[in-house]
């Protein structure tokens, strides 16, 4: 069983403003938006359906004395499915998902930090950015596309959001403007 716990900042997020601007102005990427937070997915190695309880112990154990979010400047929640596409998104278009990890994402303090203060059931632990890029296309497959083409950096002119010799980048989903047909496909 996995659980994706969804970390995000509170009004404006500077990296993410900075992130399109920079997508936009340097890259000349036809990107509208950027959305950023972190992603942690936890695994328990069985199947079966999460416990509120199991839930909301691993969250408390995320936002104890801000030891990984800080409530009060960020906001974390659980993702069941991907997040819809938002509504202040430009119409027409498909909002990609990119989860940046460094490495694998794996983190064994904190996967030990989670064992001891939340569920000592936890076998795994990834964690990374998730970079929520609007794109005007309508069609998934070259949202898809552009998305991957933005994401890993080749050379100063082409990629941005992940270093291949040290970080690993996934499209974790492509959700489409639900005004233009199929929702979301991962």
């Amino acid at each position: 069983m996995k659980l994706d716990l969804w970390v995000s900042r509170r009004g404006i997020d500077p990296a993410a403003e900075t992130c399109a601007t920079a997508l936009r102005d340097l890259l000349r990427a036809d990107v509208a938006g950027v959305e950023r937070g972190e992603l942690w997915r936890f695994d328990f190695g069985t199947n079966g359906t999460a416990a509120a309880a199991r839930c909301e112990r691993l969250r408390a154990a995320a936002c104890r004395a801000g030891r990984y979010v800080n409530t009060n400047r960020d906001t974390a929640w659980w993702l069941s499915e991907p997040r819809p596409y938002p509504a202040e998104a430009p119409r027409g278009g498909s909002a990609v998902d990119v989860w940046v990890r460094d490495g694998d994402g794996s983190d064994a303090v904190a996967l030990a930090w989670f064992r001891d203060q939340g569920d000592p059931e936890l076998t795994d632990l990834r964690r990374g950015i998730l970079w929520r890029l609007w794109l005007p296309t309508g069609d998934p497959q070259a949202a898809r596309s552009q998305a991957e083409a933005i994401a890993t950096t080749r050379d100063r002119g082409r990629g941005l959001l992940a270093n291949p010799h040290a970080q690993t980048a996934e499209i974790w989903a492509v959700v489409r403007d639900p005004m233009g047909g199929e929702e979301w496909k991962a």
